[in-house]
Formats: C-alpha cells, sequence, structure tokens
C-alpha cells in the first residue's frame, strides 16, 4: 500500500457525526472533503478556518483501490501561544482563553469569566467581582453565607459581633 504526507489548510470542520470530519485544502490546490480528524480520547476541539496540519493518505494506488485520508495536528498560527517555558503545557481557544500548567503553578485566563459547577454549586470569577450560587460558604468551619447570623444584635444603627460558628 502506498502512501503520502502532505501539508494542508484546514477550511471547514462538521462535528455532527460519530466522527469529526474536515474539508481540506491540499497540495495544489485540491479540495479534500469529509478527511477524518483524528483527536485522543477525552479531549475535544474544533480548529478556525485558516488552521494547517499534515495530511495523511494511504491506498488509491496503480490498481485503483479505496483511498484513505485523515488529518494530523491542524494549528492556528494566529491563536498559537508563543515563548512558553520548557516543559509547560498550555490548553487554548482562538478568543484568548488558556489553562496552562508552569512549573509547579495552574493559571486559568480568560477575557469574561470563569466559572466552576459541582453539582449545584457554581463560583463564577469575573472582572466586576466573584459569585457563589447555591450551597454554603464557609470560612474556617463558620457560615459566612445568606444564612449565617451574628450576636449582640440590637435595634438601631449598632454594629454587630462578628458571625457565630
Amino acid at each position: 500500500m502506498s502512501g503520502r504526507l502532505f501539508r494542508v489548510e484546514h477550511v471547514e470542520t462538521d462535528d455532527d457525526g460519530d466522527l469529526q470530519t474536515t474539508t481540506l485544502l491540499g497540495p495544489q490546490g485540491e479540495t479534500l472533503k469529509r478527511v477524518h480528524r483524528l483527536q485522543p480520547f477525552g479531549f475535544h476541539s474544533s480548529v478556525p478556518k485558516g488552521a494547517h496540519g499534515l495530511g495523511v493518505q494511504f491506498g488509491g494506488g496503480p490498481d485503483g483501490g479505496r483511498r484513505l485520508n485523515m488529518v494530523l495536528g491542524l494549528e492556528d498560527p494566529s491563536s498559537r501561544p508563543r515563548k512558553r517555558e520548557p516543559g509547560s503545557t498550555a490548553l487554548y481557544d482562538a478568543n484568548g482563553s488558556m489553562i496552562s500548567l508552569v512549573q509547579s503553578e495552574m493559571r486559568v485566563v480568560h477575557a469574561k469569566s470563569f466559572t466552576v459547577v459541582v453539582g449545584g454549586v457554581s463560583l463564577t470569577i469575573t472582572k466586576d467581582g466573584v459569585t457563589i450560587k447555591g450551597g454554603k460558604v464557609t470560612h474556617e468551619g463558620k457560615d459566612i453565607g445568606a444564612t449565617h447570623r451574628h450576636g449582640g444584635v440590637q435595634s438601631g444603627a449598632s454594629n454587630t459581633d462578628v458571625p457565630q460558628g
């Protein structure tokens, strides 16, 4: 079985079926349609138009057999993080969001908001502050959420004691 490797440019993605397929521009402007894009288990991405990758083609030799096409990689040069430290890892998108592992630190960067959801509890961080919904909020075992109570409360303009555990 014969095969070839060649540079491709991504045109569009079909992500509706069991496999993610792409339309690619190959060598000499040839259009390759429904090309399987290989991705590892547990990871998914949908690359922007214009990303570059490696096309792989097997079969289709002199006997006229069926050709098998697939694409590897697909990197968008305008979105790729640059000047990363050796040994670092980054998960990024075309909007400037990134989760990175650098030395012993994990960083999450997002332009608008970052939300963590566990069961019925969510924690959202934005440029304006932090919002917690659901569950209860404690600090060193003391309730500091919406249901906490204070001692020493008197009518009028009096201050309260610190929150009670």
